[in-house]
């Protein structure tokens, strides 16, 4: 046989003697064979989608890969944002690639991708133009001409993400099969899963680096928080730093200082993470010095604050509470930067101690600011105590803070015992809190007056 023709009997006239038809079947070779070779480039393209995991390389390899094997003048690929639900140009190659994702986003519903993005059905046009959908818009503004085209939705677990567009066969008939529109298909699927892994494992990179950044934050905070507490004759001290999901720039310190006063220092570091725990870190450095050289609580807050403004970046800034303690005469001098009042307890009850008009405002954002100092006599059996604003912006299921009277109420249930009002207020929190957890950290520091 000769020119890949098959032989079939039929009956001819006589009985026993056969009459031989010829049945020409190169076509169905054919025709196998192309579907060997689409086959063969969807296992090709595959192995590229399964063998990389940053999705700007993966898009660009299979965008590159489809191009070439649709002999396509140009390919691209849209994915949906999530913000807005557009859709926006990942990859667009082809002689105005550049331009068209410089220029262009879609709605869904508009335009052919538009229109495959919001119904899920695929489309084989031989002429775009002809599409009541089709907008032209884009070949304006570039001087390209649209024909033919191939569209189809990259779909996961049911939910479109996006549609990759296959743009003007360079081979005769120049128009697509609906064998390629079903390829294309198949890349798609591909694709989707491929895109949806690359995105899950980019989130759990994210998240392995933001677990070591909050664990170095809490390292950087916990070796600047002080590892004891002060030992003064008949005054008892305790404190609390927990720390939430988010580490943030809460701290306290004590300092010694001449003729054995004691400075107190509780505040905030603006900012989360790394970046509020090296600030807490360096500021305590900065404390440590200038109580020594500016006695004041007034002078203190003053100097740390041209020190802070003149290094300010990004808008970072401290609020700061400073309490100078003179035990022997029972007297405490304040300065307060923007931070919360102390609340004060003695036998009449708790009560904010400082006027709200003496407060200056937080470090680190007017050079030329002003600050205060008030000077108290502590009564006998009564309690300081400071804290963060983590304390009573905890919130609870309904949106609701934890607020200032609830503190003042675990306080007044025991107001001169200070490990007493640090553990009462923080399992307060945390009962409150529980369902939501809280987002910032928990910081107490409270004293007791022999």
């Amino acid at each position: 046989m000769t020119n890949l023709k098959r032989l079939y009997i039929k009956s001819g006239m006589k009985k026993n003697i056969p009459e031989f038809m010829v049945t020409d079947h190169s076509s169905d070779l054919k025709s196998c064979i192309n579907k060997v070779e689409r086959l063969s480039n969807c296992i090709e393209i595959a192995n590229l989608i399964n063998s990389e995991l940053s999705i700007g390389k993966l898009l660009s390899n299979v965008m590159t890969a489809t191009q070439k094997v649709f002999l396509a003048e140009s390919v691209s690929l849209l994915l949906v944002d999530e913000k807005t639900g557009d859709l926006t140009f990942q990859i667009a190659l082809g002689e105005v690639g550049d331009d068209i994702k410089e220029l262009y986003r879609l709605k869904k519903g508009q335009g052919i991708a538009g229109l495959v993005a919001e119904t899920g059905m695929p489309l084989n046009l031989e002429d775009a133009y002809e599409h009541p959908n089709f907008s032209s818009e884009a070949d304006r503004k570039t001087g390209y001409r649209t024909r033919a085209m191939l569209c189809v939705p990259l779909r996961i677990r049911g939910e479109i993400i996006g549609v990759i567009q296959v743009i003007n066969k360079q081979t005769s008939p120049f128009v697509f099969t609906n064998e390629e529109l079903e390829m294309l298909m198949t890349i798609g699927s591909s694709a989707a899963v491929a895109i949806d892994t690359a995105r899950m494992h980019r989130i759990i990179l994210q998240r392995e680096t933001l677990e070591r950044d909050l664990k170095l934050a809490r390292e950087v905070q916990e070796s600047f928080l002080p590892k004891d507490l002060p030992v003064i004759a008949n005054y008892r001290f305790a404190a609390v730093n927990q720390p939430a999901l988010e580490i943030g720039g809460d701290f306290y310190n004590f300092f010694k200082l001449p003729s054995d006063k004691l400075g107190i220092v509780l505040g905030d570091v603006s900012g989360k993470g790394i970046s509020a725990s090296l600030g807490m870190a360096r500021l305590t450095s900065d404390l440590q010095y200038y109580t020594l050289v500016s006695p004041e609580p007034r002078d203190l807050l003053t100097s740390i604050n041209k020190v802070l403004c003149d290094r300010a970046k990004r808008g970072m800034f401290v609020t700061l509470i400073y309490l100078l303690l003179d035990p022997q005469k029972n007297r405490l001098q304040i300065a307060n930067a923007g931070h919360l009042p102390p609340v004060y307890c003695d036998q009449n009850g708790p009560r904010l101690l400082g006027d709200e008009g003496k407060k200056g405002p937080p470090l680190g954002i007017l050079l030329d600011a002003e600050y205060h100092q008030e000077t108290f006599n502590l009564a006998e059996n009564a309690s300081v105590t400071l804290f963060t604003d983590g304390v009573i912006e905890a919130k609870n299921t309904s949106a609701e803070l934890f607020g200032l009277k609830r503190v003042l109420k675990v306080i007044k249930s025991r107001p001169n015992d200070p490990e007493a009002i640090c553990r009462g207020i923080t399992n307060a929190v945390d009962r409150f809190a529980a369902t939501e957890g809280r987002t910032d950290d928990l910081t107490l520091l409270s004293f007791t007056i022999p």
